[in-house]
């Protein structure tokens, strides 16, 4: 378990936004967007642990369901896997109330499916089940709470990408009691409605793919133009509570006015295409470059390159094989979009430690006992520093075309910084008029 926390680490840049895990009885229910990556994730910010229910499917694969059967998953039995052996979900159904009943944590996916849409898809009621079965079993005296997770991934297929974890305020399901004993099945009903509720306030919830880049362009440029986040720092968890306001203003601004939307939005695509164009992320335009801060930050930046390219070269040449075999493994297993990182994971749990151990074994037999135990402390060492510079690079790398690009379009780069605050101005008018609208409505 320790060794995939590790791995998940390194894959991804994983931040939490809210409070952790809570201790005792927890059945924690996230959204699906990255099929066995996202129980992963769940549990590398848990602090505690957490049982997945995961598609049987991945039991079967080798190194996978390894790790699944080490982190005490539960298998669910689809019918579209298995047609006509659903029954066999009792069975899970029962270990995970009893896992709950023994205080444990427990992590379903009410989706059922893993997708990349941009919204929550229709919720299964088996999560609402097993919370309601625990406590009726242990006579309304579980005390069990509910944790909505909601999981905002930035290019979760690749290797280095990022993942937001926001964790919601927990809830009780013994305030179903007098429900569950009336009515049954309106009790289930009520309580995957109340899930949904819970999953969309920590999720962000488009009508399409098209949405999310809107939102994300405009949710940029606001964040620089204002100085609420610096440089890359916007990246970060800070931004979630903006995502989740613009995703909310923007879907008012489409129902009460949507030719004003429709401008708006082309707008902000427009301004994100010629930032394209210059190189440079959205919002990532300063007002102006001041020469002598770019030659510190390039001599400084470089400084720190020159230092640390003799160990990158060498942990480059040493881990090349294993770093590349997920990315090749990709062509021997097909996998669906929201499978490709949990395959890469996966191969790189076995790339690394056998490629680990290969090495270790040439060192004892060319060197002995001393050169086993150097080879083991260096080669670790070297991989991190080819990991932290390549990320370096990346980003000055980034920066200088972006310097580059913008000093040669003077008049470029002030037409789009005044463009930016054009917009800006909009959206805070925008927001004035929202903000009346909500107080009325309350």
């Amino acid at each position: 378990m320790k060794c995939a926390m590790w791995a998940v680490e390194r894959f991804y840049d994983v931040g939490r936004v809210g409070r952790s895990i809570p201790e005792g009885p927890v059945l924690v229910i996230a959204n699906h967007p990255n099929s066995a990556m996202d129980g992963l994730v769940v549990m590398r910010i848990a602090n505690r642990r957490v049982r997945p229910l995961a598609k049987a499917p991945l039991f079967e694969h080798a190194l996978i369901g390894h790790v699944l059967r080490g982190l005490g998953a539960l298998p669910v039995y689809r019918p579209q896997d298995f047609p006509g052996e659903t029954w066999r979900n009792e069975s899970t159904f029962q270990t995970a109330v009893a896992a709950l009943r023994q205080k444990e944590a427990v992590l379903v996916f009410p989706e059922g499916l893993s997708h990349s849409e941009a919204r929550l898809g229709k919720m299964k009621t088996g999560a609402a089940r097993i919370a309601l079965e625990a406590e009726e079993a242990a006579d309304w005296q579980l005390k069990l709470r509910v944790v909505p997770v909601g999981l905002t991934y930035h290019r979760k297929h690749a290797f280095r990408g990022r993942v937001a974890v926001a964790v919601g305020r927990p809830f009780e399901v013994g305030n179903w009691r007098e429900m569950r004993q009336s009515d049954e099945w309106a009790a289930v009903e009520s309580l995957t409605a109340a899930m949904r509720e819970a999953l969309e306030k920590v999720t962000l919830n488009l009508p399409t793919r098209e949405d999310r880049i809107l939102l994300e362009a405009a949710e940029s440029l606001y964040a620089t133009e204002k100085g609420l986040a610096k440089g890359r720092a916007r990246q970060g968890l800070a931004r979630m509570s903006r995502l989740q306001r613009f995703a909310e203003a923007l879907a008012w601004l489409y129902v009460t006015e949507p030719e004003r939307y429709q401008k708006l939005s082309d707008s902000v695509l427009g301004y994100r295409n010629q930032l394209h164009a210059l190189g440079v992320r959205e919002g990532g335009l300063p007002e102006r470059f001041q020469p002598a801060r770019i030659a510190r930050y390039l001599l400084y930046q470089g400084a720190l390159l020159l230092i640390g390219l003799p160990l990158a070269m060498l942990g480059t040449l040493v881990w090349y094989v294993p770093y590349k075999s997920p990315k090749a493994s990709l062509s021997l297993y097909n996998p669906p979009y929201e499978a490709v990182a949990s395959y890469k994971l996966g191969t790189a749990l076995l790339a690394f430690p056998l490629t680990f151990a290969l090495y270790l074994a040439a060192a004892w037999w060319f060197v002995g006992l001393l050169g086993m135990i150097v080879a083991a402390v260096v080669l670790p060492v070297v991989g991190l520093v080819a990991l932290r510079w390549r990320d370096r690079w990346k980003m000055v790398r980034e920066d200088v075309r972006m310097f580059r690009r913008s000093i040669g379009t003077r008049a470029l780069r002030e037409q789009l910084v005044a463009r930016r605050q054009a917009l800006v101005a909009e959206f805070d008018s925008l927001a004035r008029r929202w903000q009346v609208e909500r107080l009325g409505q309350d």
